[in-house]
């Protein structure tokens, strides 16, 4: 079977990210020697991707809400965003869809408000390639490992299932809840993976120009240097906490990417000035956002402004069969975000300069 899978709390707390080295570059940039005024376009039409089973989110929903005594309400064809880490917004949101795999959430706010809370709220990713997961997980110190059953406490439980090779991972939060449901939750959850299991076929990603792309590949510190007009270093993900399963898809797998262009190397210390997020193959995500404003950006096929969950100043950008996310935390300055897109997007489609 064919199966390629994609790669400070995620999914509730078995969803942690860092401790590892990222995935080897594979460099996106054509020749310099050769440039191409215009970027790709998309050569085929933009759709998302089908699963690698006949499971869909109606399925889980259905489970969830049997769990539960009831429907939480406001469900979504994607993962959710509450108690999940900074990176999550945008892109990363769909990696699973990009597995081959669905995510399916509810509850979530329309913004985070640390000041009220949801009765309840879940989110839940069903992905194939279990054993993949797995071996990258350990091999990269995975706190947790993905699949090793069902945690339930007062308020919540922790889901990691696996059914041959089909992977469930996610988190139920509900006054509902105790601890002695862990088997009630067990049986349900069960059943959505034999489901997928018996219907499970191969899956071939999409064609991508980003994925495996380093940083430094995109945008280096002394390019994002010159744009901010201060010292920058691109900081280190994986010293944001430990390494688990979305991480794995997200980065290892798929070959996403989060840079950080930051004041020092200190992720709790030294503040970011631009973050980066991808998903390689994500033109068709992009298309979902139902939210920001149209702009013009120099190289990108289209672009939006707005703000994300954590109000946080967003540029999306749709280059070809892939989607970038520039990120400006609250109170830094916006301004150059722009210049900072552009420039990373024509190191995409153009290459560099070739040296004088």
């Amino acid at each position: 079977m064919r199966l390629r899978l994609l790669a400070p709390l995620g999914l509730a707390t078995v969803l942690v990210m860092a401790g590892c080295t990222p995935a080897p570059e594979v460099s996106p940039s054509p020749s310099a020697s050769a440039p191409d005024p215009t970027p790709t376009p998309t050569q085929e039409p933009i759709v998302a991707p089908e699963a690698a089973f006949d499971v869909t989110c109606s399925d889980v929903n259905s489970a969830v809400a049997g769990v539960l005594g009831a429907s939480v309400g406001g469900e979504k064809d994607v993962l959710g965003l509450t108690s999940t880490p900074i990176w999550y917004p945008g892109p990363a949101q769909y990696m699973m869809q990009q597995a081959g795999g669905i995510a399916c959430s509810a509850g979530d706010p329309v913004q985070l408000d640390p000041n009220s809370t949801s009765p309840a709220d879940w989110s839940l990713a069903v992905v194939p390639g279990a054993q993949a997961i797995i071996d990258g997980a350990a091999e990269r110190g995975a706190s947790d490992i993905p699949g090793d059953g069902i945690r339930c406490f007062t308020g919540s439980c922790t889901i990691e299932l696996r059914d041959g090779d089909v992977l469930m991972t996610g988190s139920l939060r509900s006054s509902a809840l105790v601890e002695s449901d862990a088997d009630r939750v067990r049986e349900a959850m069960a059943g959505v993976l034999a489901s997928a299991v018996a219907t499970l076929r191969d899956f071939e990603p999409g064609q991508s120009k980003i994925a495996g792309a380093r940083c430094e590949t995109l945008l280096t510190a002394q390019e994002a240097s010159e744009i901010l007009g201060r010292e920058v270093v691109i900081m280190d993900y994986t010293e944001l906490g430990g390494w688990g399963t979305a991480a794995e898809i997200y980065f290892a797998s798929e070959g996403a990417q989060y840079c950080m262009y930051a004041t020092g190397p200190d992720p709790y210390g030294d503040p970011t000035l631009v973050a980066l997020t991808t998903l390689p193959s994500g033109a068709w995500a992009f298309e979902k956002l139902d939210a920001g404003s149209p702009v013009s950006l120099t190289g990108a096929d289209a672009a939006l402004t707005g703000v994300d969950f954590y109000g946080r100043t967003v540029l999306d950008a749709r280059v070809g069969a892939d989607w970038l996310r520039f990120t400006v935390p609250v109170g830094e300055d916006a301004s150059s975000v722009t210049s900072v897109a552009e420039a990373t997007i024509e190191h995409l489609t153009r290459g560099r300069p070739a040296p004088q």
